[in-house]
């Protein structure tokens, strides 16, 4: 009896390096930012499946592992802001400002005031550092999503020397990205 010799199965694809990414799991705050970089991500997987093979595709495959250390940053960023804002809400932004405010209206003890003073100019340090944290994703969620529309622009006119342009795009994000973290980082 002759049998017949099976093809062998494909592997199974590499597990995916941002399965842990989930805007539904970020801080309320930041989930937009989070689902638009993973948004970014996915054009991103579009725009490289329609190149064709050669060249500039290997260079765009290879970027792609930037863009998704980019969407990993902003994950990261968004799980320490989540982390600030949980620490905010423990201290009490509004008992705090509503307690400064008594003291200076009323005329307590000046050391008093200058104790609460000093806590409430740190509460607000804070939240100004996580609306600053918002508005800076925004726009480095604009910029993956700009480097996205680059990439189609090469996929489709360009050469492999471009493919190297868009990636150092891409480090530029993932240098501000980095400082962002950084800044959140020193706020812990």
């Amino acid at each position: 009896m002759l049998r017949r010799r099976r093809d062998p199965e494909p592997p199974p694809p590499p597990p995916d390096p941002l399965a842990h990414v989930d805007p539904a799991r970020a801080p309320r705050r930041f989930a937009g930012a989070v689902a638009a970089a993973l948004d970014a991500r996915d054009r991103y997987a579009a725009v490289v499946a329609g190149t064709r093979p050669g060249p500039v595709r290997d260079q765009l495959v290879a970027v792609g592992a930037r863009l998704d250390a980019g969407v990993d940053a902003v994950w990261d960023t968004a799980v320490r802001a989540g982390e600030v804002e949980r620490t905010l809400a423990a201290l009490g932004p509004e008992r705090v400002t509503d307690e400064y405010k008594q003291a200076k209206r009323s005329g307590a003890d000046p050391e008093l005031t200058e104790v609460l003073a000093q806590r409430f100019t740190s509460v607000q340090g804070l939240l100004n550092s996580l609306d600053d944290t918002e508005e800076r994703l925004r726009l480095l969620d604009a910029r993956l999503g700009a480097a996205v529309a680059r990439a189609a622009e090469v996929a489709l006119s360009a050469g492999p020397g471009d493919a190297a342009a868009l990636g150092t795009e891409l480090d530029g994000v993932l240098g501000d990205l980095t400082a962002l973290r950084t800044a959140l980082d020193e706020l812990r």
